[in-house]
């Protein structure tokens, strides 16, 4: 499972996505992690594990500054090992940057947030009923503000958000020595179908 902590370990008040991994007989907390990075907000998580023991965590990540202040919807992978903890497969995975490096929700371009600012509660991973190495995620990001420079006439000017749809597939990547072996096959191949052309026709090789 997943959920939103805070936590103040780099010295921050800093939100990270947490994965718990359970025994299901005993409900033994088997493994225990956090997602995310210094100077950065990583909330909204999701997950979903396949038969293989293989997990896609979907989450968003928020920054503190123009450069890297846009909401993200974003992924990681992990394995599992024989003990059922978990292994990182990947770095974060952006899927979707957000068009504007802010949120307002309920408040105007250019004025200041009021209220209570709460992002969408809507993040999911699921897996393709005929393909579980398939991980289908789904998760938010700020659209471009209702208004005519953003390309809307007569707009009232308000924040929007927007939903994506990703897929990442987790399938395992032949090594290099499988690939040659594979483009050896390959010409060996065109090599015998060369060979019954040319007897057919009668001309040499």
């Amino acid at each position: 499972m997943v959920n939103t902590v805070n936590t103040t370990s780099d010295g921050l008040d800093e939100a990270r996505v947490r994965y718990t991994v359970v025994d299901a007989a005993t409900n033994a907390i088997i493994d225990q992690g956090d997602i995310g990075s210094a100077g950065h907000d990583y909330y909204m998580g999701s997950i979903a594990v396949n038969s293989s023991g293989q997990v896609v965590v979907g989450f968003n990540r928020s920054g503190l500054n123009a450069a890297d202040g846009k909401i993200a919807f974003m992924a990681h992978t992990f394995s599992t090992d024989a003990t059922g903890h978990l292994i990182s497969t990947s770095s974060d995975i952006m899927l979707k940057e957000s068009l504007v490096d802010d949120y307002h929700n309920g408040s105007l371009f250019g004025q200041a947030a009021s209220g209570r600012q709460r992002w969408g509660d809507y993040s999911q991973v699921s897996i393709d009923p005929t393909d579980d190495s398939q991980f289908y995620l789904i998760g938010e990001f700020a659209r471009e503000y209702n208004n005519p420079a953003s390309g809307h006439p007569g707009g009232t000017g308000g924040s929007r958000w927007g939903t994506w749809v990703a897929m990442i597939d987790v399938s395992p990547v032949p090594e290099p020595s499988s690939w040659a072996m594979l483009f050896v096959g390959l010409g060996m191949v065109g090599v015998l179908a060369r060979r019954r052309r040319n007897a057919a026709t009668g001309s040499p090789c």
